[in-house]
């Protein structure tokens, strides 16, 4: 029974090992592919309409505000989705993006809380109102559209 309860003690901390290893090793990949020369390169903001977020409140449309940095990766993999759809909603939202390694925009990252990137917000003044978009949205256009939509459709419900 003993040895049983030791070859069954050994198998699991085996496997964990093994999976604590798997997360050092994944991680220390990640901080070498942060440090890229690639990623730290700028990102091209598409010339679609996208603004910066003290010119794009001037405008009467709900602003969707893009956080990001440029050395992270999935910013740069959802800024072709942020432009499709700068383009796709044009008349009906301002787009606007701050990039947070800016000391201009300090300010701005303290006032939103930012602490991941990318992260999205709906900024309306005409409403006074302010929304974080959930993170999981960036993955998919098809669900930053419908929460785009989602919204216009609440803020038409409001005005009138």
């Amino acid at each position: 029974m003993k040895k049983k309860f030791f070859i069954g003690l050994f198998i699991f901390a085996a496997i964990g090992l093994f999976i604590f290893a798997h997360i050092v090793l994944r991680h220390n990949a990640q901080v070498e592919q942060a440090q890229q020369p690639a990623l730290q390169a700028p990102i091209e903001i598409p010339e679609t309409g996208i603004l910066q977020l003290s010119d794009a409140v001037k405008t009467n449309k709900p602003v969707l505000v893009m956080f990001y940095v440029d050395w992270c990766a999935y910013c740069r993999r959802f800024m072709p989705i942020f432009s499709a759809l700068s383009v796709l909603h044009k008349d009906k939202y301002t787009f606007a993006v701050v990039n947070c390694d800016n000391p201009e925009n300090k300010e701005l990252v303290e006032k939103y809380h930012i602490g991941s990137f990318p992260t999205l917000y709906i900024v309306d003044e005409k409403l006074d109102f302010e929304m974080m978009i959930h993170p999981m949205a960036t993955v998919d256009k098809k669900v930053m559209d419908r929460e785009l939509l989602k919204y216009l459709n609440l803020r038409s419900k409001v005005l009138k």
